[in-house]
């Protein structure tokens, strides 16, 4: 089973970070998971730093949506309880890594953002959860399942178009977006 994961919208905000988790999760090296609540907040933040149009934004979305399957939860309120001690505006995103597990039958679901800080390690692993930061989960993925990781990025990279990318400038622009070891690992793999 690959892992199971809960992309924090600090994930899915960076279009290079979230384009690779997304071929990630269409080529099945994960099981992505994520809410109404955070795609809102994702949009909001792109759309207010970068005046990207909400209709596009919209768009992408959707094409998440169709292109990770079941990867949107709900019912994940009534979980919140079980993190007091977490940050109250990430509470959500614990509580939706509950229903997740829930719903997998997964051992362990990751939530996979930049906030470690906001979560408090303990209520994660009671709940049967762990919180990792996106390099060193992406890290230890390549690791892990180092085919299925190199396919997603050299799917990722094939895909841009406008401009077209080579493997060092797609490892440039994740590594400016804090991937800076995994976009060492996956460019001295591919050069």
């Amino acid at each position: 089973m690959p892992p199971v994961v809960v992309l924090d919208a600090c994930v899915l905000y960076p279009a290079a970070q979230r384009d690779l988790f997304m071929w990630l999760a269409a080529g099945g090296a994960i099981h992505a998971h994520w809410t109404n609540e955070i795609h809102d907040e994702w949009i909001r933040n792109v759309e207010r730093d970068f005046g990207v149009a909400r209709s596009v934004l919209n768009r992408v979305r959707r094409l998440m949506d169709r292109a990770a399957g079941d990867a949107l939860i709900d019912r994940y309120r009534r979980h919140e309880q079980l993190f007091p001690k977490t940050d109250a505006k990430d509470r959500h995103v614990a509580a939706a890594a509950v229903a997740a597990r829930k719903y997998s039958g997964a051992h362990v679901v990751t939530i996979v953002t930049w906030n470690l800080a906001d979560f408090d390690r303990n209520e994660l692993t009671q709940a049967g959860l762990a919180a990792e930061n996106p390099d060193a989960f992406l890290c230890r993925l390549l690791a892990d399942s180092p085919a299925d990781t190199v396919a997603a990025f050299m799917r990722m990279r094939d895909n841009l178009r406008n401009p077209a990318k080579t493997t060092r400038e797609c490892g440039d622009t994740l590594a400016a977006q804090g991937l800076k070891r995994f976009a060492r690992l996956i460019s001295a793999m591919l050069d």
